[in-house]
């Protein structure tokens, strides 16, 4: 969408890991504590950050105390859930997680967390809207993305409902859901797909539902119940595994394609919609290149399916996996691909120096035998694109790599998976 998102998020990654230490808000008369001791761990302060109730910032477990909560009292019940994160917020509220969950960033402002706690009146306790993080330092979760000692891969995190699922077969585990639990029970009931719901639910199946859409892993974060070192996809959101031969082909389930070119001199790209589009949008749109944001010595440009915008950039090529896009009115300009961050659209730059550009871009061969085509990949994935409504442009349609919930230019229920053709010639 219209934003730049790789200095935000490599900012945010910094942030993420340099604990903060805070003095006493003299205002308040409140202490704000830097480091607290609980067990046989020392517990210390992440900082301020945002948090909303339909995207919690810790989603793992919960309590409220409107008489009792202190730090202390949360770090204790969040250790004891053997949890990486501990979060105190509104006084009286006490959350907990093993990462911190999208879209929860730091607070602009750390003196925001200054509610005193119901149970210590000299501590600070977040607020409305603000939740004060500590950590123990431990490693954070992973996804898997291989079975070891077998054939089975990560395919990525998926959009699903009780209306309609990815997977058709709920699989029991009784030893407790992983990974490793998971893609066994489905291998040993005859299935060569699998996925990870809400932190303890598996599924299985043969045969992939048509209607979902290809998110972000930053959806599929919630802990796995049974082994906090993994995540487990998250509610309505499923971590999708298949079961490869020894070849590392499949007849069924998701794409094994590979990369066949990184280079190609000309092409033109469209984008087919996996299901019918809403509001008699046709089942195929040109894309273009639209300039979104101009500086000295740099201009900025996203994909997207405007119909009415005029571009400069009607074509493209790619060298080295970077992807270009040609210039009408100015041949000699060098726009090169960046990278897109979480949930944003594929982003190009020129500038002064000239940025080198992002090299992860490919051409890949559809798995579709009735209607084969060459397709726009990135990150070794073609199937991860979808064309969202930009709510901050008049609803312009524009591509986005692995959407994300609570995004502030788009709502997934206005994202539509496509799949993008490379048009040579």
């Amino acid at each position: 969408m219209d934003v730049r998102p790789l200095p935000f998020f490599k900012h945010l990654s910094l942030l993420l890991t340099i604990p903060t230490i805070f003095a006493a808000n003299a205002h308040f008369g409140l202490e704000k504590r830097s480091t607290i001791i609980s067990g046989n761990q020392t517990w210390t302060s992440q900082g301020c950050f945002t948090d909303i109730s339909v995207g919690r910032t810790l989603a793992a477990d919960f309590y409220s105390n409107n008489n009792n909560m202190t730090t202390e009292s949360c770090i204790a019940f969040c250790e004891a859930g053997n949890y990486i994160f501990a979060g105190v917020e509104f006084g009286q509220e006490c959350y907990c997680d093993s990462v911190i969950q999208f879209p929860g960033t730091p607070a602009p402002d750390p003196s925001e967390c200054s509610t005193p706690c119901t149970g210590n009146a000299t501590e600070t306790c977040g607020a409305s809207g603000r939740i004060e993080i500590y950590t123990n330092g431990r490693p954070a979760p992973v996804q898997v993305q291989t079975i070891k000692g077998s054939s089975w891969a990560y395919q990525g995190c998926f959009t699903d409902s009780p209306s309609s699922r990815v997977l058709q077969i709920p699989m029991p585990v009784p030893v407790g859901v992983t990974a490793e639990t998971c893609t066994a029970a489905c291998q040993t009931a005859g299935f060569t797909n699998a996925g990870l719901e809400d932190g303890h639910e598996c599924w299985c199946d043969n045969i992939l539902g048509t209607t979902s859409t290809h998110v972000s892993d930053l959806d599929c974060r919630a802990v796995c119940v049974a082994d906090h070192s993994q995540f487990c996809g998250n509610a309505n959101r499923i971590a999708l595994y298949h079961l490869f031969d020894n070849n590392g082909t499949s007849s069924t389930g998701p794409s094994s394609s590979q990369c066949i070119a990184q280079d190609s001199a000309n092409f033109t790209l469209v984008a087919h919609f996996n299901t019918p589009p809403p509001n008699g949008i046709p089942s195929v749109v040109p894309l273009k290149v639209l300039l979104v944001e101009m500086v000295p010595s740099v201009t900025w440009s996203i994909l997207s399916a405007c119909p009415l915008c005029c571009s400069d950039w009607p074509s493209f090529s790619m060298k080295g996996s970077v992807f270009l896009p040609h210039s009408l009115t100015n041949p000699g300009q060098l726009m090169v691909s960046t990278a897109p961050g979480p949930g944003e659209s594929p982003n190009f730059v020129a500038s002064a120096p000239a940025f080198p550009g992002f090299q992860a871009y490919c051409i890949m061969n559809s798995t579709n035998s009735v209607a084969p085509r060459k397709l726009l990949g990135f990150g070794g994935k073609s199937d991860a694109f979808s064309l969202c409504a930009n709510n901050t442009i008049n609803g312009r349609l524009d591509v986005v790599f692995e959407p994300v919930t609570s995004h502030p230019h788009y709502t997934l229920d206005d994202c539509s998976p496509v799949t993008i053709e490379v048009v040579e010639g």
